[in-house]
Order: C-alpha cells, then structure tokens, then sequence
C-alpha cells in the first residue's frame, strides 16, 4: 500500500489503494482518447499556444516514457519525438493501453527510479499517469467546451502530490529557486485535505494541518486542483488573506 498521509495527520490518514488511481487513469485516459478524434486543430484554452493535436502528442509522449520507466526501472535516455505524420489518436490509445497493461503487470512496491525526493518505487508512476491524465482530461475537455470536476478524494490527493512531490522537484531545479515569500493553507471542503506550506532558502516545509496562512484558499477539492495547477482563476475559490502570494504559489512549482 502506498501511504500518501502521515499516519499523525489530523486530517487522517488516506492510503490510496494503487487500483484506485489505475481506475481514474484508465477514465481520464478513456476521455481523452474519445476528444482526440475531434479537430486536431482546436486550440486548448487552458495551454496558452497549444491545440488539441498538440496536447494528444504531449500526452502520448508522457505516456510512452513513462512505460519505458516502468518497465526498466531506470530514468529515460531519451525524450519521446511526437511523430507528425501519423494519426495520433491510435498512437495515443496504443501507448495508453501499452502502459495499462504495464501497470497491471507491476508491483507497486517494487524498486524503480523516479525524479521525486521519495521513495524510489514503481508506485510513484501509478500516482503520477493518474493525476497527469486528469489534469490533461480536463485540458482536453477545454478544448470541446465540455469541462466535468474531478472526483474529491482523488482531487485532494492531486493536491497534496502538488505540494509534496511537484512544489519540491519545482523548488529543487534551480539553484535560485522562485521564492513565493510568503505562507499558505489550502482547506479542502468537500473531503479531508488542508495544507500549511512556507518555502526558506529553496526548501518547502509542508505541514498537513490547519494553520493560518498569508493566503487561504478554500474550496471544493476539484476546484482548488485546478487553481493551483494554474486551469482556474483563483477567483473560482474563496481567497483570503494576500491573494498575490496564492499567485506566486502556483507559480513556484514550475510544473
């Protein structure tokens, strides 16, 4: 099983059984495989430049490395070219299915290298294909202007993979590091999650708890996914406190 909370978080502890994020990938994934047959052309309201076609070939992409890194265990030696002469929606539904099919073949425990400062465990995929296809599920949906919120618990556990894995890998690429200079809590209303986050000299402190922050932010879990993943205006969440340092937030993981 893997633990996502601390077993002394008072919001409690929510171990997210690896089926459940095969199930959401295998949804996300589904949808996004039924929009890719749209006007590739569509432009992504939600990815400033891109078009439809251009997120399916970002995702077949992630979707291709990432069974790579399951399968060997080891980092990538290379990054994935998008082909531009091919139907992308099959390409897209292939890699989908090769990596469902990985995934079922795979101990979620079993040792495999991934860029977090974690545990080195094949596991930290299964997380990280579910949250990538939801976040890219509802920037596909964008595009056809057909938009569904997120299921809560699986939203607030993107939340806290944001914080605990995102934020950090985001701080730790530079040695300059963006610094949004001030404190933050992010309250859950519809399920269990609140965060209390401060960031010194590159290194976030993460505190699963209420605590008052510069900026509150508070919401259904869905929305405020999408807030801090930069695909809602902060405006679609109660904001209290210095609403520029919440900007500054969901800037600094450079996600």
């Amino acid at each position: 099983m893997i633990t996502l909370w601390s077993p002394a978080d008072p919001v409690g502890t929510c171990a997210v059984d690896p089926n459940d994020y095969l199930n959401s990938f295998r949804a996300d994934g589904a949808r996004i495989r039924a929009i890719a047959t749209e006007d590739p052309g569509l432009p992504v309201p939600c990815c400033d430049g891109w078009s439809l076609g251009d997120l399916v070939g970002h995702v077949w992409g992630v979707l291709t490395m990432i069974n790579t890194v399951v399968e060997t265990g080891a980092p990538p030696t290379e990054r994935p070219s998008v082909p531009t002469d091919a139907d992308l929606p099959s390409l897209y539904g292939a890699a989908l299915d090769e990596l469902d099919v990985t995934f079922a073949a795979t101990d979620p425990d079993a040792s495999g290298w991934n860029w977090s400062k974690g545990p080195q465990v094949a596991g930290f995929w299964f997380r990280r294909a579910a949250h990538e296809l939801a976040i890219h599920r509802w920037d596909a949906e964008a595009a056809i202007d057909d938009c569904r919120p997120f299921d809560p618990s699986m939203a607030s556990d993107g939340i806290d993979e944001w914080f605990d894995v995102y934020l950090r890998r985001g701080a730790g690429r530079s040695d300059q590091p963006a610094n949004p200079g001030g404190t933050i809590h992010v309250h859950c209303t519809d399920t269990n999650g609140e965060w209390w986050a401060s960031m010194v000299d590159g290194h976030v402190e993460l505190l699963r708890e209420h605590k008052k922050g510069d900026v509150v932010a508070r919401g259904s879990a869905s929305d405020l996914f999408l807030v801090l993943w930069g695909r809602q205006n902060p405006s679609s969440v109660e904001v209290i406190g210095d609403a520029p340092v919440l900007d500054a937030w969901c800037a600094a993981s450079g996600g």
